[in-house]
């Protein structure tokens, strides 16, 4: 239960024991580089005097949470400042509510999402410090997508390297280049997309020096706030 970058994450995204105080699995992460965790939370949504304040994730009161609310742990990792939601994450929501990434994402500021969005598909996205924006699912290449990135200060095409290299792009991981592949067999399908999303999170952890607390997240020992549903 050490620390290990992103990969440990990924290992248990699409399936894993429930924990009693924190979380394991269907972790959804938002990473914002350079900006203060608690601004960070705010602009989420949460109150500002309470994320000042905030209890431990295992010794907040999730039942008197809403339905479609959330409560998330935050913190900070070198430059980063990241939140944890499990099964969809708020950014998400505030991005297909069509309020802005500019709400979140100062200009020159960067963003990496990785959502669980257990109700849809999961998703991934990274906003450069352009403003540009590249998303998709796991195993889709962030340069090749319906509209190509402007990737000025090529970004883009570095952290797709990372991802290529660990075999987090589906054409680079043996045996998954096709999607419709893993419809053939269900249990192989879903060892496929869980060996997915441990590349994927071990190559943006490492290329983006993002590293998280395992035993303080899974123990939820991290400050937590109130994320009030955009949508």
């Amino acid at each position: 239960m050490t620390d290990n970058g992103l990969a440990w994450i990924g290992e248990h995204w699409c399936s894993g024991a429930i924990v009693k105080d924190g979380m394991l699995a269907d972790i959804s992460l938002t990473a914002v580089r350079g900006v203060d965790p608690v601004d960070f939370v705010v602009r989420l949504g949460a109150d500002r005097g309470l994320a000042e304040r905030p209890p431990q994730f295992k010794d907040f009161d999730r039942l008197r949470v809403s339905p479609g609310d959330s409560v998330a742990m935050f913190g900070r990792s070198g430059e980063w400042t990241y939140v944890l939601e499990v099964e969809r994450s708020t950014w998400h929501l505030v991005f297909l509510d069509r309020l802005g990434q500019d709400t979140l994402v100062e200009p020159g500021g960067e963003l990496v999402c990785l959502d669980r969005f257990l109700h849809e598909s999961p998703w991934v996205c990274y906003v450069d410090a352009a403003g540009e924006v590249s998303s998709g699912e796991p195993g889709d290449s962030l340069l090749e997508t319906a509209v190509p990135p402007g990737d000025r200060f090529g970004t883009f095409a570095a952290l797709d390297a990372a991802m290529r290299r660990a075999g987090a792009v589906r054409d680079t991981f043996p045996g998954c280049e096709n999607p419709e592949d893993e419809d053939e067999d269900e249990g192989e399908g879903e060892g496929v997309e869980e060996e997915l999303a441990k590349r994927l999170f071990a190559a943006v952890g490492g290329h983006l020096g993002l590293s998280l607390p395992r035993r303080e997240i899974e123990l939820g020992l991290l400050p937590a706030v109130h994320l009030p549903s955009p949508v």
